[in-house]
């Protein structure tokens, strides 16, 4: 805030005096700068300027005060300076016109003092505190009813304004008014009041008027603010209440019984995002109150944390039902140990445990009872899994049989520092092939005491396996999670698990997840901190394992990265280079070349370049059949390109001279080469070009671009064992149907771009699609990655043609719209509720929706699609 000034009438200076060099001085009470003033013998040099009666000062609230009463400015030579003071503030408490300091404003206020005479200036700062004002005895509120303004409501400890959220509280018409911007949690932003002396075993009415500009759900707390971990202690635990407030003036209460021996805590007014709805809005509240009450009739069951609607579990993994499950009353607190389990089969035959030795699933049920009869139950599905994992562990140092890396260690710690901290010590015996965490206190939460391991990545749509070989000198739970952090303490979380209940004995502990967010670089936690069960000792490590499950993806080439050919440089001596199809054709770009062997520049069609993992070949032909190569080929510069059809098993070149060698220019032509069948064919034959024959060179880029190549038999038919040789075709069962040939499907650079010049009369034409041969029971997802050329509607359906393409998906097809030129992913999920045996076709419409839907030409680039099934929700 920038300074008030203003300015009252200057003292007239003797005219005997003159100015000399400047210089400064510096009385005990002010500041002062001064020019050394030259008078007679008998005159004072006025060089210093003194302020009185401007002490620091506390106020009570409401206590009427003058900054300028009692204050005086005094010179060295006698001069009463007193009408020359001048007043500055950065508080709009102050009136720096009269002095005037509105004491109603609680705080504290600091206040500068200026006298100016001639070139000598004095300066003093005075601070200015307003004590809030006190409870009237026999109330529980400072300023109930805001008569006094904001005071007692606006202590900064306890308004909070984060997360996007905005808040602005002042009075009008008596009544507090809180012009809000909801933030991303329900309490931000907040307001309220600490310090209610609350008593041990007192039931309370809290009672309240509002209303507001938009009817607005709010959240009501009860409690104590705290400085660090756990931030707050809840004096209603388990009492959610939130109140929806409108737009005409209504009255609002909730009743808590305190239960604790703590006056420091207050009541909280929540105006953020409460029930998923993030409402902006003027709220007005008058005459709070808390009175003295008798408990409601206790009608309300008992709340379980912990219970998940389905769990996964692997077979062989230790399950254990009361694991990290609890259960609390709001009249008689902690009831865990009232509940009751039952486990049942899927034959619905009540059973003593959930057998995990081989796949199934389970029902397990449980249920509690508070003292005035309420009955709570909840319910989880346990699935039993039969997963195929591959044996490739993502973790790094999983059994702790090597040093930890000193620069870029694999396994870090954190523990908390503040507050209760826990003494921890971490021990790695590389002999053993243990981590040992040995722990004296747990800390404020789970969190408190952390092992980690970062530069982890997992991908959408992929399922996962965590599972970790541990034991505990004194059984107790923790937790895992997986997830990133990012931005200011925010944390993406993508898989976790709470209350794993360690043993005294080595056991395997696993957790399976789907991953449902983007692929992303993700950290491995273990939390060992405070939660129920928590114990002092020690948790021993012996090995941790993040694995992938190994399962043919349900869409093949959903990124369209396959084109049926790969480029192939000699990196390895230091060749750069890059390579894909550009506008229709292939282009392999060398930056750098260092080698000069024909071999060392390659395009290749093999089982790699469809996707597969080995070099063999694609390519089936007859014995001693003759074939037509045929391909479209140009350079930035002359050069020598050498076609080979060879075989994996002997490497003999088929093509016959002098076609082993073509000589190409820098204009685009087509060339044939004749090729020759051995006797003896192995159907693993590759199809590819070798350039490498040229100088090296560095500095500049060189290019050869493919296209149109072909393998034609005696007959002049291309064999169809060779893949998109135009450079345009999409691979894999990805299909395109159209009644007009002006629309198209071609492979680009970004994926598979549909070109859409004319609509037929329905939505399906035309449209692309996807076969999937059948589907297993169980909860899926499909994610498209697209853009339009042009802003319009769409519409994706899941059918099965063999039972006249009836849709599967809720509600029976999903219309969606594209802002033009810009990507978006779209998510769309659907459940299976018994196998599928006929064909799955995933399609995605761009013809005539009908209605009000916008239906227009356009280019559309689909990026990507991806088809999974989400095991967290199986």
């Amino acid at each position: 805030m920038l300074l008030a000034l203003v300015g009252l009438t200057a003292a007239s200076c003797s005219s005997s005096t003159t100015t000399s060099t400047p210089e400064s001085s510096t009385s005990t009470t002010s500041e002062t700068t001064s020019t050394s003033q030259v008078s007679s013998s008998s005159e004072v040099v006025l060089s210093a300027i003194t302020f009185a009666g401007a002490d620091d000062i506390e106020l009570d609230f409401d206590t009427p005060f003058n900054a300028l009463t009692g204050v005086t400015a005094t010179g060295n030579n006698s001069v009463d300076y007193t009408s020359s003071i001048v007043l500055q503030s950065t508080s709009d408490a102050v009136n720096v016109s009269t002095g005037v300091v509105d004491t109603t404003q609680v705080g504290v206020h600091a206040i500068r003092y200026t006298v100016t005479v001639g070139a000598v200036t004095a300066q003093k700062w005075r601070y200015v505190t307003v004590n809030a004002p006190e409870v009237i005895e026999g109330e529980m509120l400072v300023n109930p009813d805001f008569a006094l303004g904001t005071a007692g409501w606006d202590d900064p400890s306890v308004v909070y304004i984060a997360d996007g959220a905005q808040m602005t509280l002042s009075v009008e018409d008596g009544a507090l008014k809180a012009e809000v911007v909801a933030g991303a949690n329900a309490w931000t932003p907040r307001f309220g009041q600490m310090n209610v002396p609350f008593e041990q075993g007192t039931t309370y009415e809290v009672s309240f008027e509002a209303k507001s500009s938009v009817t607005k759900i709010i959240n009501l707390q009860v409690g104590e603010l705290l400085s660090s971990a756990p931030y707050f202690t809840d004096f209603k635990p388990g009492l959610a209440v939130h109140k929806t407030i409108t737009t005409e003036w209504a009255s609002y209460s909730y009743k808590f019984t305190h239960n604790l021996d703590n006056k420091r805590g207050g009541v909280l007014f929540e105006l953020g995002t409460v029930e998923a709805q993030a409402v902006n809005a003027t709220v007005w509240f008058d005459n709070v109150a808390i009175v003295e009450s008798t408990p409601d009739e206790d009608t309300t069951a008992p709340s379980f944390t912990g219970v998940s609607e389905n769990r996964n579990v692997s077979v062989g993994a230790e399950y254990d039902p009361m694991a990290g499950v609890t259960a609390f009353d709001v009249v008689d607190g902690d009831v865990t140990s009232a509940i009751v389990v039952t486990i049942k089969d899927s034959e619905d035959n009540t059973v003593e445990f959930v057998n995990t030795s081989v796949a199934g699933t389970f029902t397990v049920t449980y249920t509690v009872e508070d003292e005035a009869g309420n009955v709570a139950t909840a319910t989880t599905t346990i699935n039993v899994v039969s997963m195929m994992f591959k044996e490739t562990n993502l973790i790094v140092n999983p059994s702790f049989d090597e040093a930890f890396d000193e620069t870029t260690p694999e396994w870090t710690h954190w523990e908390q520092f503040w507050g209760a901290a826990p003494v921890v010590d971490y021990t790695l015996d590389t002999e053993a092939g243990t981590y040992s965490i040995a722990m004296v206190g747990g800390g404020d939460a789970a969190w408190a005491i952390q092992v980690v391991q970062e530069h982890l990545t997992v991908e959408l749509g992929k399922t996962y396996r965590l599972s970790l070989d541990a034991f505990a000198t004194v059984a107790r739970p923790i937790n895992i999670a997986v997830g990133y952090s990012f931005g200011d303490n925010q944390y993406e979380q993508y898989a976790r698990q709470d209350a794993i209940m360690l043993g005294t004995e080595s056991g395997t502990y696993d957790y399976v997840f789907t991953v449902t967010k983007p692929t992303h670089e993700v950290k491995f936690t273990i939390e060992l901190g405070t939660q129920p069960g928590f114990a002092d000792g020690t948790v021993v490590l012996e090995e941790v394992r993040l694995q992938e499950h190994d399962a043919d993806p349900i869409i093949d080439n959903g990124d369209f990265a396959l084109a049926g050919w790969r480029g192939f440089f000699n990196g390895w001596d230091g060749t750069t280079g890059s390579y894909g199809i550009v506008d229709g054709e292939f282009k392999i770009d060398i930056t750098k070349y260092v080698a000069g062997a024909e071999w060392a520049l390659q395009l290749i069609q093999d089982d790699m370049s469809m996707g597969g993992s080995s070099e063999a070949g694609v390519i089936d032909l007859t014995p001693l059949a003759t074939y037509t190569i045929g391909f479209d080929v140009y350079a930035t510069e002359a050069m020598n390109i050498h076609p080979y059809i060879i075989s994996s098993n002997d490497w003999a070149n088929l093509v016959t001279a002098p076609g082993q060698t073509v000589a190409i220019t820098t204009t685009k032509t087509h060339y044939e080469v004749t090729a020759v069948a051995g006797a003896v064919v192995h159907g693993n034959e590759i199809l590819k070009f070798q350039f490498g024959d040229m100088a090296a060179f560095d500095g500049v880029t060189k290019s050869v671009i493919f296209d149109n190549i072909t393998v034609k038999d005696s007959t002049l038919n291309n064999i169809s064992s060779v893949y998109n040789g135009d450079m345009e075709t999409v691979l894999g069962e990805h299909g395109f149907f159209s009644p007009s040939p002006a629309n198209t499907m071609k492979l680009g650079a970004d994926g598979a771009v549909v070109t859409i010049a004319e609509l037929g009369g329905a939505a399906y034409e035309p449209h692309y699609y996807y076969m999937i041969h059948g589907l297993e029971a169980g909860n899926y997802a499909i994610v498209l990655t697209l853009d339009s050329s042009v802003a319009r509607d769409f519409r994706l359906n899941v059918v099965i043609p063999d039972w006249g393409y009836a849709s599967i998906l809720p509600d029976t097809k999903y219309d969606f719209s594209l802002t033009a030129d810009e990507i978006t992913t779209v998510t769309v999920t659907f459940t299976v509720a018994s196998p599928i045996t006929p064909d799955v076709k995933v399609e995605l419409d761009f013809g005539t929706l009908g209605g009000t839907l916008v239906s227009l030409p356009t280019v559309v680039t689909l990026n990507s699609i991806l088809v999974y099934r989400d095991y967290n929700a199986a």
